[in-house]
């Protein structure tokens, strides 16, 4: 079967706001979107920070490496185990894995441990991984989960990159709180440049770089590789099975080399 990466952004599955707070109304729509997909597509799943990892980076970042890291693991293996236990209660066959288990950067350069991830996904069980700090030589670097999927997508090539965040895909303005914000349906090569401008004056960052930072990687990793990416709303569960299943979402923006 296809492989699809799918990723519960933190926007999605958390309350950003609100430090160390899961959003269990996400939990339960990833858990009808992965029901209906898993007998459909191999998946391998990521989840963002959140208000978990993105609020413990920003509060110890300024503290010694040994500090930071180890604040850092606890927040985002809080909110994977989190997630992957509610995924199992609910009959979702999932399991852990730790990213700075299988990644590691050294004189920058990637390593990657891909064994526990393909075995994983060729028994039928979903791997979750997720955005997470690792060691780099003496310091540490944060790999959001966006990073960490372009990693694994040189070890196993995806079909598509589906980003789940909390609205309908990326708009001229945050549609929560702006009147007149477009949904911007397709981003290729032709419009990459005037979307950016777009998003740069526009929406707010976190500790992985925002929506603004999430398209110009996705961007550059889409029109390299030739794959894919979608970005809807997990909470649209018909846009969110339509676009892991490789269909047109009813709502969402497409990141595309081809017009």
């Amino acid at each position: 079967m296809q492989v699809v990466f799918v990723k519960a952004g933190g926007s999605f599955i958390t309350h950003k706001d609100v430090p160390v707070k899961v959003n269990v109304r996400a939990l339960n729509s990833l858990v009808k979107i992965l029901r209906a997909v898993k007998d459909d597509v191999s998946l391998v799943l990521g989840n963002g920070g959140g208000a978990f990892a993105h609020y413990a980076v920003l509060k110890h970042k300024a503290n010694r490496l040994q500090v930071f890291l180890s604040k850092c693991h606890q927040a985002t293996r809080s909110l994977n185990r989190l997630i992957v236990d509610y995924l199992v209660e609910s009959g979702i066959w999932a399991t852990s894995v730790q990213t700075s288990s299988i990644i590691c950067k050294n004189k920058g350069e990637f390593k990657v441990f891909i064994e526990p991830i393909k075995q994983l996904v060729s028994n039928n069980i979903i791997p979750v991984v997720y955005g997470e700090c690792i060691l780099s030589g003496e310091d540490a670097a944060i790999l959001s989960t966006e990073k960490v999927f372009e990693i694994l997508s040189m070890h196993i090539r995806p079909s598509r990159i589906v980003l789940l965040t909390d609205v309908n895909g990326v708009f001229t303005c945050n549609p929560r709180t702006c009147s007149n914000a477009k949904l911007i349906t397709r981003i290729t090569p032709e419009n990459l440049h005037s979307v950016l401008e777009v998003l740069k004056g526009t929406t707010t960052s976190d500790a992985t770089g925002g929506i603004y930072s999430k398209v110009l990687s996705m961007s550059a990793f889409s029109f390299k590789t030739g794959i894919e990416v979608i970005i809807t709303s997990g909470f649209d569960e018909e846009s969110a099975v339509a676009a892991i299943k490789g269909l047109t979402p009813k709502y969402g923006t497409i990141i595309s080399p081809r017009p």
